[in-house]
């Protein structure tokens, strides 16, 4: 139930992902048309790539790791023993759930100050704005706390196992 839960949010976000890309695309190609070939540049292009930038990067990142493909050098570590593994595994996902919770901490900070200020060109409130990375350290938080949660129950199963092999018959 929960697994599919996480799916779906995990499918919304990547949906959302993808709209702003074509958003993105779609309000660059316009701007170019209307520069180039109408000779009157749309005001307003330009901010709407930029915050849809914003709300890219910080959707994507969580989406990133979750799947693996962030940065990570992994040549050293496959060579330690697997209980160190397991601790510098643990420990960058604990980095990873503070770096969320970081985000979320410091993006509301500055969201109480941008209420009141608004775009140039859309006026949109900014606090509408940063809402993006507000909503990507959140989301940042999900996959951190399933990917230890998922790693401390693989080696609870993995320090199980060597003790079910020994039991053998009483005597």
């Amino acid at each position: 139930m929960i697994g599919k839960a996480f799916r779906v949010l995990d499918f919304v976000v990547e949906c959302v992902v993808v709209a702003l890309f074509i958003t993105m695309v779609v309000v660059g190609g316009l701007q170019v048309f209307n520069r180039f070939f109408l000779g009157n540049p749309l005001a307003w292009s330009e901010e709407v790539q930029k915050y849809a930038h914003i709300w890219l990067i910080f959707l994507t990142i969580p989406i990133c790791y979750r799947r693996g493909r962030h940065i990570g050098m992994d040549l050293i570590p496959k060579k330690l023993p697997q209980a160190i593994q397991f601790i510098l595994s643990s420990c960058v996902d604990a980095l990873w759930l503070l770096l969320g919770t970081a985000i979320i901490y410091y993006t509301w900070r500055i969201m109480r100050v941008a209420v009141w200020q608004y775009s140039p060109a859309l006026e949109i409130r900014m606090d509408y704005i940063y809402l993006g990375e507000f909503a990507g350290g959140v989301y940042l938080i999900v996959p951190s706390l399933r990917v230890l949660t998922e790693n401390i129950m693989k080696a609870s199963r993995r320090q199980a196992k060597p003790a079910e092999k020994t039991g053998g018959a009483p005597c």
